[in-house]
């Protein structure tokens, strides 16, 4: 019985310091995302300025309202716990399920596209076109 006890409090121990870990990681990307949305909302209001000297005051004035609204969502987001937004996350997952599998599935395209992007970039480029890498692929004019 004390080797299956150990076994179970061992796995227990692992769960929580990954646990930990992700809740680290997740709340340095929430404070990395505010510092960014806040970066964000005061280069718009930058752009309201110009827009007004040229006088475009109403475009100006919608602009300053998303500013004002991400700024809103930004200071919402620092002020709330990673516990609180996944609670959040699996309640509106529960209300709307079909929404949220969408959301997920959009949000990974989105991050693999820019994963792809980011890679293809660091290498050099890429061509875009995928050579043949066996010699059978020549015969047939490529893969």
């Amino acid at each position: 019985m004390d080797q299956s006890n150990s076994s179970h409090s061992g796995t227990t121990g692992i769960m929580a310091r990954l646990r930990d870990g992700a809740t680290s990681q997740v709340s340095q990307q929430k404070d990395t995302a505010t510092k960014g949305l806040g970066s964000i909302a005061q280069a718009a209001r930058q752009t309201t300025q110009q827009l007004r000297e040229q006088q475009h005051d109403t475009i100006a004035e919608y602009i300053e309202r998303a500013a004002d609204r991400l700024e809103k969502f930004s200071s919402d987001l620092s002020s709330r716990s990673v516990s609180d937004l996944m609670s959040d996350v699996q309640r509106f997952a529960r209300r709307q399920p079909a929404l949220f599998v969408g959301a997920a599935f959009a949000a990974g395209l989105l991050g693999a596209r820019f994963l792809k992007s980011s890679n293809g970039s660091s290498a050099g480029g890429s061509t875009g076109y995928d050579y043949p890498t066996r010699r059978d692929d020549y015969a047939r004019g490529g893969v």
